[in-house]
């Protein structure tokens, strides 16, 4: 009888990522934890491109929409298959099999599943009791890290960092620095600053990743982008899948792009929805993060099992 191949250690021994959709199946179902929205943003389906022929490899139509309204050039911008395909990429791309890659959890779970399944090594800093990032530290990790993840609103606490700390770990670090902002529209549309104006500023060793699948309520088509000066999306651009964007989602994507104003109205309901939400919890005794998300990081009072309550939750068919 032939044996199943052996797989490296570091694979044998990784847990895959797990999405609400992963655990519980349900085509009725609206998954919070995920991110997903209640309604879509197209009230119909743009026109069919012709799927008999590949589509464009590097969605040039689509990074003409998107570096438009940033002001900047095509260039500048990166497509993928969401933002898990660009960590993929970037991974791959600025360091090397044993090289390092940084981040500060409880944050999103890929950075580190990307990391170790491509032999590299994973060094987690835990985040301050306020969600912060205690400076000093990060810095002397970012000066010896091949690449450096922030997630700012932050996955899943809904938190932002200091602007003052992204700017001191941007300056120590040796390689790059990916600024994650798949809710980066929530943070703009309440005033606060993102990573967009220091790639306008010329700052190179930063990449900014954005996605379709939280504002712009398009979670289905897995489209997401990077920001960045043209050097470093030259280097991203050697190592993609030739074809990693289909033809149905870059028209898709150029579609919902066109349509700001909807994605901000969406934004600003979601935003509305979470803070009652929020209210309702803290009413309750619950302790919640300083979120500027339509999500929030919760803490069940003393007593509270959160094991037990998140069972019986998936267990109660009244939600």
């Amino acid at each position: 009888m032939s044996k199943i191949p052996p797989v490296p250690a570091y694979i044998a021994s990784l847990e895959p990522y797990k999405s609400g959709r992963s655990i519980v199946k349900g085509e009725n179902c609206i998954f919070l934890d995920s991110g997903e929205c209640p309604e879509s943003l197209l009230s119909e389906f743009p026109p069919m491109p012709d799927i008999n022929l590949y589509p464009d490899p590097t969605a040039d139509l689509l990074r003409d929409n998107i570096a438009d309204s940033y002001g900047l050039k095509r260039d500048n911008v990166f497509i993928s298959s969401g933002i898990d395909e660009l960590i993929e990429v970037v991974i791959r791309t600025f360091s090397e099999p044993g090289g390092t890659v940084l981040s500060f959890d409880p944050t999103f779970p890929v950075y580190k599943i990307s990391a170790i399944s491509q032999g590299r090594k994973y060094v987690s800093k835990k985040l301050n009791s306020d969600f912060g990032i205690d400076e000093e530290d990060a810095c002397v990790e970012a000066s010896e890290a091949d690449i450096v993840f922030v997630c700012s609103p932050n996955n899943p606490t809904g938190t932002v960092l200091d602007q003052s700390v992204i700017t001191s770990i941007i300056q120590s670090a040796k390689g790059l620095v990916v600024l994650d902002e798949a809710y980066g529209e929530f943070a703009e549309l309440q005033g606060l600053p993102t990573g967009i104006k220091r790639v306008k500023d010329c700052q190179c060793n930063i990449l900014i990743t954005r996605t379709f699948s939280k504002a712009y309520a398009a979670a289905g088509i897995r489209l997401g982008f990077g920001v960045a000066c043209k050097e470093i999306i030259e280097q991203l651009l050697k190592f993609k899948l030739l074809y990693n964007v289909n033809s149905l989602s870059q028209s898709v994507g150029i579609e919902l792009w066109k349509l700001k104003g909807q994605m901000e109205k969406n934004v600003l309901s979601l935003l509305k929805g979470c803070k009652q939400l929020m209210n309702g919890c803290k009413k309750r005794g619950c302790t919640i993060s300083d979120s500027v998300t339509h999500f929030f990081l919760l803490q069940l009072p003393d007593g509270y099992s959160a094991k037990e309550f998140y069972e019986y939750l998936l267990s109660d068919s009244r939600i």
